[in-house]
């Protein structure tokens, strides 16, 4: 988790656009389209935004261990949150 998550995290901590853009388009199945109306940003916007998720964490989408790898850590990351509440 640490190793998809902090990467995407500002040096304070906090939780950036890029963390989120990432946990919304894993949670809505990897639709761009889905994504970008829920984050009310336009879907070449996000299409930047998950390039530059790609490059960050030297990772690519389109591999399937590395897709399962990224969607792993979004569902612990998720999981983690809620159990911090």
């Amino acid at each position: 988790m640490n190793e998809v998550c902090v990467p995407l995290q500002t040096e304070h901590g906090e939780h950036n656009d890029l963390e989120k853009n990432l946990l919304a388009y894993i949670k809505n199945n990897k639709s761009a389209s889905n994504t970008a109306k829920q984050l009310h940003i336009h879907i070449n916007t996000l299409y930047q935004r998950l390039k530059k998720i790609e490059k960050q964490l030297n990772l690519s989408f389109d591999n399937p261990e590395d897709a399962l790898k990224i969607q792993l850590a979004c569902h612990l990351r998720e999981t983690f949150f809620y159990l911090q509440i």
